[in-house]
Order: structure tokens, then sequence, then C-alpha cells
């Protein structure tokens, strides 16, 4: 499977949550497209949720997935990269890890996190939502 928007190939950025203090840091998200937001544990994503909704991202739950710290993963479209590069770096400050979600290993470690972003999509009113589509298939074209 590979996580992709109408714009391209998104990657996932792994920050560490360890305490509150990381959502002070969380740049605002950019209004122009959807950036969801998982967490690794029921307790983090209570305490962080609302935080992280009023900065204007998209927070889809809870992934089964445990890491030796605790982390959130955000998914990222390649087009908003692109597009609000200050953004991004400011993002890339916080991040621990930043994985390019073309390569199938990556995606085979990250399949929880991968799906619940994919299963709860955001509002289609606002932003295209995330699509998953197999390994070397194209996605459908209009």
């Amino acid at each position: 499977m590979v996580m992709t928007d109408d714009h391209g190939v998104s990657l996932c950025v792994e920050v560490a949550v360890d305490d509150g203090s990381w959502v002070e840091r969380l740049p605002p998200a950019p209004g122009n497209g959807p950036v969801s937001v998982s967490f690794d544990d029921v307790e983090l994503a209570a305490r962080d949720r609302t935080a992280v909704t009023d900065l204007g991202y998209v927070v889809v739950g809870t992934a089964g997935v445990r890491h030796a710290d605790e982390v959130a993963h955000l998914l990222v479209p390649q087009a908003i990269v692109e597009r609000h590069t200050r953004w991004w770096r400011a993002l890339l400050e916080l991040a621990a890890r930043v994985y390019d979600l073309r390569f199938g290993p990556v995606q085979f470690a990250l399949a929880d996190v991968l799906r619940l972003h994919a299963d709860q999509a955001p509002d289609p009113t606002t932003a295209t939502p995330p699509r998953l589509h197999a390994p070397g298939r194209r996605p459908p074209t209009a």
C-alpha cells in the first residue's frame, strides 16, 4: 500500500510527545490541506487531542503501535511540504523521525498507523483524504 493524495506521496513524521510541551512548539496546520495526527497511547491522545485540534490538525485516534518513547504520527501530503516550506521546517524541528512512504518496508512497519490515518479520512469538504493504492499500481485518473 502507498499513501497518496491527489498531488503525490505522503510523509509520516514521528514526534516525541513525552510531555505536553511539544504542542506548544507544534506549528499551526496549513489551512489548505489535511494533516492528520495519531497517537500511540490513549492517555496521550486524551491529554493532547484538544490542543492539537485547536491548531488545525485532524486527530484520527490511537494506533495499536507502541514505541520506546511516546510518539504522535503526523501524515503530511508531499504537496503540503512543497507549498508550506516554513511550516515544514518548523515541524522538522520537532521530528524524531521522518518516513518516506514510497518505500515498502516503511509501509510494512507503520501499517497500523497508516491504516488508522486512511480509515479516518478528514472532512471531504475541506480537503482530499489520503487513499491507499496497491504497490506497482497507479491510482485511477479522472
